[in-house]
């Protein structure tokens, strides 16, 4: 089975949804998809996290983003994630190192993230797929 593995750096709304576009396409199509979220990226995985702004290459587009995923035109990024999950084949990775530097604890985090585990752990894991990205 084809295998993708994306590592997630930031919490910005213009980062999240094709990351999560990209992983949950990638499961639904019948993929191993697994997502390790670290740094600045962590923080979309705390509970009630919701991203405000998008990154400043894309903050001539913000309004249009944020008024198209309000009004239902497309889905929030963690709809497009929760469909993921609905598969069984996308996996989802906090960083303990970002944890630990960051004060997050592993009760802070939602539900749907699988393990919290070191660099060292997912790159073992994504050493074997056929896609790998960097989203920062």
């Amino acid at each position: 089975m084809p295998k993708i593995s994306i590592i997630v750096s930031s919490e910005k709304l213009d980062k999240l949804l094709p990351a999560m576009t990209l992983a949950t396409t990638a499961a639904i199509m019948g993929w191993e998809s697994e997502v390790f979220f670290t740094f600045w990226g962590l923080l979309a995985l705390k509970k009630g996290y919701v991203p405000r702004e998008v990154s400043s290459d894309y903050k001539g587009y913000e309004d249009e983003l944020k008024r198209a995923v309000s009004s239902g035109v497309m889905p929030s990024w963690r709809e497009v994630l929760e469909q993921g999950k609905k598969t069984g084949r996308l996996k989802i990775y906090a960083c303990s190192t970002t944890m630990s530097l960051l004060g997050i604890k592993s009760e802070d985090l939602v539900e749907y993230v699988d393990n919290v585990v070191g660099a060292a752990t997912f790159l073992d894991s994504a050493k074997d797929s056929d896609i790998s990205l960097f989203i920062s």
